[in-house]
């Protein structure tokens, strides 16, 4: 069994590390306030835990201006296990390919970046 928690799309970084150490989780939902820490970026990229990041819930919610500017981004870079995922589709009217399209039309990710994304998603189900 996988324990996944949603922490960190509002909260702090710090909010993050103390629930993955509290609940032992192996994935977090939404988790992008890990960006604002290296200290989290390596706690997570070193305990292979997985954030599955929903960037038009993210947008439309207010926590980030512009797919450009999307932590998502810096986690990536960081070399942490993202995957790109729809946050509510009956709310932000977004399946999972509008989301990786959002992410290269608005030149966020390239399609490479995104094919690994993708596939490293896949291999983990």
């Amino acid at each position: 069994m996988k324990l996944k928690a949603h922490v960190g799309e509002f909260g702090d970084a710090e909010s993050i590390r103390k629930t993955v150490e509290v609940l032992g989780l192996d994935e977090v939902q939404h988790g992008i306030s890990a960006a604002e820490s290296v200290e989290v970026m390596n706690l997570l990229r070193e305990n292979a835990i997985k954030l599955n990041v929903c960037p038009i819930g993210n947008l439309a919610l207010g926590r980030v201006p512009s797919f450009k500017s999307h932590p998502l981004r810096k986690l990536f870079d960081a070399g942490l296990f993202v995957t790109i995922n729809t946050d509510d589709l009956m709310i932000f009217n977004q399946s999972v390919s509008e989301e990786y399209l959002n992410l290269f039309r608005t030149g966020a990710f390239t399609d490479e970046e995104l094919d690994h994304i993708r596939a490293r998603a896949l291999e983990s189900a």
